[in-house]
């Protein structure tokens, strides 16, 4: 089971990748991306796949992926 540790947004908060941890230890990234519903008048985080490649070694490299991918500093 992996756990989730941090959660990036893109400046339009429109996109988010999770940093998770996986049970070996290594990171990974989850994308998604937030949708509104007209009909239910809400907002929804709809995962987008394929999930940005690799596996990092340590939390803040893969932070630092994220917030490339997302383009934000």
């Amino acid at each position: 089971m992996s756990e989730k540790n941090e959660r990036i947004f893109s400046s339009s908060g429109e996109q988010i990748i999770e940093v998770v941890r996986d049970i070996d230890g290594s990171y990974m990234l989850h994308k998604f991306v937030r949708k509104y519903d007209t009909e239910e008048e809400k907002f929804y985080e709809v995962r987008e796949l394929p999930n940005p490649t690799g596996r990092y070694g340590d939390f803040s490299s893969a932070v630092k992926e994220a917030k490339r991918v997302l383009g934000v500093k």
